[in-house]
């Protein structure tokens, strides 16, 4: 049963994105930094493209590489000194690396954040410190141990956001490092998975009353951070449509988002 309503929310992921990503900026969602710094706080692998040195010299250069983040959104990679990647760095540090969120429908419509800048090996003052953080990520790296992988980081300087179809932004370094991830980010699935299994009646509620939207004759909750939450509205004979409905203040505990709610539904009554 769990399983099964993991897949229909992973579906209904994809098909909010394509519908929020023709309204940007609605009130009391995340700004493009704060989903950028979300996405890299949460992601475990990258695709990095570093500039090629041989063969393809002066070519980008495209790799998969395991990843985790510091506390300031800073991509940290653990490389093997003999990897294509790390000889090209060796050469040219410029690099980005790109980090998209998961996707079971068309990969495009899913979020993702590219950073650029430049890509170095961690000062050894620095080093233990951002090794354990990207063991504490992967924590059967047992090579992340060995003398010939060297820990880097990523010094954005600039960042690029896509939201899916129709949403996306140059988002500035400092806007960037400024920004928080959410702190939702572990907690959300399952808050989506209670509200939809033992909620449903309250979310179609949300719609009919507090959106307006009499007609809903069904309602799912797939997306929820510190400011508020997606739902995905259904009519008869309509196309679904997202609906977003802001808290009165941030939230940053499943707790708190508890109490939100109720607060919500004591406005429908």
């Amino acid at each position: 049963m769990a399983d099964q309503a993991h897949a229909v929310s992973d579906a209904d992921f994809d098909a909010t994105r394509r519908l929020l990503a023709a309204t940007p900026g609605l009130a009391g969602e995340p700004s493009d930094a704060e989903r950028s710094r979300t996405l890299v706080a949460v992601a475990t692998h990258a695709t990095l493209a570093t500039v090629a040195t041989d063969r393809a010299e002066g070519y980008p250069f495209g790799s998969l590489v395991a990843c985790a983040a510091d506390d300031a959104g800073r991509v940290v990679l653990c490389l093997s000194d003999l990897a294509v990647h790390a000889v090209n760095l060796a050469a040219e540090p410029r690099a980005s690396v790109l980090v998209a969120a998961r996707a079971t429908g068309d990969p495009l419509a899913a979020a993702r954040v590219t950073l650029v800048g430049d890509l170095r090996e961690v000062p050894p003052a620095e080093s233990a410190a951002a090794r354990d953080e990207y063991r504490r990520v992967h924590v059967d790296a047992f090579y992340a141990g060995f003398a010939d992988f060297r820990v880097y980081r990523l010094e954005p300087t600039a960042v690029r956001y896509v939201g899916g179809f129709g949403r996306m932004s140059w988002v500035s370094a400092a806007d960037y490092r400024g920004a928080a991830p959410d702190p939702l980010r572990s907690q959300a699935d399952g808050i989506l998975e209670h509200m939809n299994d033992d909620h449903a009646e309250a979310l179609l509620a949300f719609c009919r009353v507090l959106g307006g939207r009499t007609e809903v004759t069904e309602a799912r909750m797939v997306g929820v951070d510190r400011y508020g939450f997606d739902v995905l509205a259904s009519a008869q004979a309509a196309s679904p449509r997202a609906m977003r409905f802001g808290f009165d203040a941030p939230v940053d505990t499943t707790n708190a988002v508890r109490m939100a709610m109720i607060d919500l539904v004591r406005r429908t009554r």
